[in-house]
C-alpha cells in the first residue's frame, strides 16, 4: 500500500483552458474595459455611484456647498425626528428596608438594606418578616441628603 501518487504534468504547448473559454474571456474583459473608458471619459475621469434616490427623486447631497473662499463644508447629518416622551403617569414606589438578599419568583428581588420597588411588589414583599417600609427621612440619612 506505499503507492506513490504522481502529479499531472502538462505537455508541452498544451493550452490550460480551451479555445472557447478563452475567447469567451477576451470578449468580455473587452466590454468591460471598453464600458469602463467611456464612463471615465464621459465624467472626467471620475468613478460615480448610481443614484438611490428612488423614482425622479433627487437624493440630498451631504455637502454643505462651496463658501467664498473655495472651502467645502458638511450640511450634517438628517436626523430623525424622535417623538417626545409620554407624560404619563409614574408608577407608584415604595422604599422597602431587607435585612438579607432574597429573591422571590414572580415578585422580584431585594438586597441588604434599602430598595425602591412598585407598589404591587411591595405588599407582597411586606408579607415576609424581614423586610419592612423605610420612611422617607430614612432612605434621605443613609445617601446622605
Amino acid at each position: 500500500m506505499t503507492e506513490e501518487i504522481v502529479p499531472a504534468k502538462l505537455v508541452d504547448d498544451e493550452p490550460l483552458i480551451s479555445k472557447e473559454q478563452a475567447a469567451s474571456y477576451t470578449k468580455t474583459t473587452k466590454k468591460t474595459t471598453t464600458k469602463n473608458k467611456s464612463e471615465t471619459a464621459e465624467d472626467g475621469g471620475v468613478i460615480t455611484a448610481p443614484n438611490k434616490a428612488g423614482k425622479g427623486g433627487k437624493k440630498k447631497s451631504s455637502l454643505g456647498g462651496a463658501t467664498d473662499t473655495d472651502v467645502i463644508g458638511s450640511a450634517g447629518a438628517q436626523s430623525a425626528t424622535k417623538p417626545a416622551a409620554k407624560a404619563g403617569q409614574k408608577k407608584a414606589t415604595v422604599a422597602l428596608y431587607s435585612d438579607r438578599n432574597v429573591h422571590w419568583s414572580g415578585v422580584g428581588k431585594l438586597e441588604k438594606g434599602y430598595n425602591i420597588v412598585p407598589s404591587d411588589q411591595a405588599a407582597k414583599w411586606l408579607t415576609r418578616n424581614h423586610v419592612r417600609e423605610a420612611t422617607p427621612e430614612e432612605v434621605a440619612s443613609e445617601y446622605g441628603a
